[in-house]
């Protein structure tokens, strides 16, 4: 999956796969560190047992955060998806995605985040006339 994604196509990527699936690609993505942050656990070996048998309590956190993923960057991009999850963001008053993602409910800020990402992924879109 190399491409950018349009929300409406993320989301059904993020939860059309198993949940083995979201987190490996978001390792991919992100790094184990950031996806480990996401996923509020402390240690990346958690997260990568995720990956084989140990299923993650906060799924739906990190099926968003792969929909968020993918609309924002390209595989080849991550660099600039962890800078986007890992970055303070004027949309968001400043605050940092990942660190939102983590410590509030995620229908709190759902919304909130994906206006930010939409945003961010339509920032070198064509403008009509």
């Amino acid at each position: 999956m190399g491409a950018v994604l349009s929300d409406v196509d993320a989301h059904g990527h993020a939860m059309e796969i198993p949940i083995q699936a979201v987190v490996s690609e978001l390792i991919d993505r992100l790094g184990a560190p950031l996806v480990a942050v996401i996923g509020g656990v402390g240690e990346t070996c958690a997260v990568l047992q995720w990956t084989k048998s140990r299923t993650p309590q906060r799924q739906n956190v990190l099926r968003f955060a792969l929909q968020l993923a993918t609309m924002i960057a390209r595989m080849s991009d991550c660099e600039m998806a962890r800078a986007w999850f890992e970055g303070s963001n004027p949309q968001l008053d400043d605050a940092v995605p990942a660190l939102i993602l983590r410590d509030r409910p995620l229908a709190e800020v759902q919304s909130n985040l994906m206006a930010a990402a939409r945003s961010f992924a339509l920032r070198g879109a064509p403008k009509d006339l």
